[in-house]
């Protein structure tokens, strides 16, 4: 039950999309899950819009699963935003008996990921 938040950068947001030849910006965190002993990772998001040769299409998909293996997710983010947010309305908890408080957010980070 603990958070990482990535320290700022110094790619704009434009920056990171005009390098992408086809993915998608995720936004709305919904939750999100963890398993340490084998290092994978799955989070729930409200859409994805989508992005081809660093332009938005128009095409939305919604809900998105982004799903991965930890040491992966984190050797191919190549690019980090210079403005953090930070969102502390949340709770991780294990079942229904431990909760805790805890914040979500960041900068943007571009890196590759599954989307189910």
């Amino acid at each position: 039950m603990t958070n990482t938040i990535f320290l700022k950068g110094d790619h704009t947001l434009q920056e990171m999309i005009a390098g992408i030849k086809h993915g998608y910006l995720l936004d709305g965190m919904q939750s999100g899950m963890e398993d340490p002993k084998n290092w994978g990772i799955q989070c729930m998001l409200t859409k994805g819009l989508e992005i081809v040769d660093g332009q938005f299409t128009g095409k939305m998909i919604a809900p998105v699963i982004l799903t991965g293996y930890v040491p992966d997710l984190l050797k191919s983010i190549d690019m980090v935003g210079p403005k953090v947010s930070v969102f502390g309305s949340g709770y991780c908890g294990k079942g229904y008996k431990e909760y805790v408080k805890a914040a979500d957010g960041g900068p943007y980070l571009r890196a590759k990921a599954r989307l189910g």
